[in-house]
């Protein structure tokens, strides 16, 4: 006959045997239900981008690319509302726009709704517009805070007052000319970083991906669903860019010499 002990020993070895039985069993039947969470998660986002695609084409880039639409589930890389100007908005071509000499449709500048996602600056008519008015392709460029007297915009602001302040940023190219200026209200130094630090961003990772696709690896690159879909407009609505405005030097070089006597 056992000793009690070693009867005892053995119910314990059992039970302990069972226990952990259905504990690995109960571990693997939340990680099942949580791989199946994820799983439909990622299966309903997807679809919710091929929606959106779907009707972004359709339309031929007027729905399907909405503010909210292209946060994704993670957010932006930044959002404010800004002045958007083409080019420099200080010197020569502001004093005389040769676009409206010859009765073009003059200058773009307003305020927009500004979205940084992917590679690109969206720029929107509104934070509610149901597509970007353009994109602005950010690779290869650079934010440069103007320590000048601020750019003041002839509209006023989304809830602005006479006491409010402007901050204007440069969108540069990496030889300094400058394609767009942005002025925003009451802009602290926090969020100025923050607008510099995500173009900085963007770019960088624009220049990666470049290289990445030279050497072939472009079937390497994993990207979230939002980032991916971002790109996919960005590239379509860098189209819409308003022209480039004619530099004082281009001007000047178009001008014919003056004659000799």
């Amino acid at each position: 006959m056992e000793p009690a002990s070693s009867a005892k020993s053995t119910s314990d070895s059992t039970k302990a045997i069972h226990d952990g039985k259905l504990n690995s069993s109960a571990h693997s039947s939340r990680s099942s239900m949580k791989g199946s969470r994820r799983g439909s998660s990622l299966r309903r986002v997807s679809s919710l981008f091929s929606s959106a695609r779907a009707s972004f084409y359709r339309s031929k880039g007027d729905r399907g690319a909405s503010v909210e639409t292209l946060r994704g589930s993670n957010g932006a890389d930044f959002e404010s509302y800004a002045t958007v100007h083409r080019g420099d908005a200080e010197g020569l071509m502001d004093m005389f726009d040769i676009t409206t000499c010859f009765g073009c449709c003059g200058k773009k500048d307003g305020v927009y709704f500004l979205l940084i996602k992917g590679e690109y600056c969206f720029v929107f008519a509104s934070e509610d517009a149901a597509s970007p008015k353009y994109a602005i392709e950010l690779i290869n460029r650079r934010a440069v805070v103007d320590t000048h007297e601020s750019y003041i915009p002839r509209i006023p602001h989304p809830g602005a007052s006479n006491d409010t302040t402007y901050t204007s940023i440069n969108l540069e190219t990496s030889l300094g000319d400058i394609e767009y200026k942005f002025t925003f209200a009451n802009m602290d130094d926090r969020a100025s970083t923050r607008f510099c630090n995500a173009i900085a961003a963007a770019s960088s990772e624009a220049a990666s991906e470049l290289t990445r696709k030279r050497l072939g690896h472009a079937n390497l690159l994993d990207k979230r669903g939002s980032v991916r879909y971002a790109n996919q407009v960005g590239e379509k609505k860098k189209k819409d860019q308003p022209e480039a405005p004619v530099t004082a030097g281009e001007v000047m070089a178009g001008m014919p010499a003056a004659a000799g006597y």
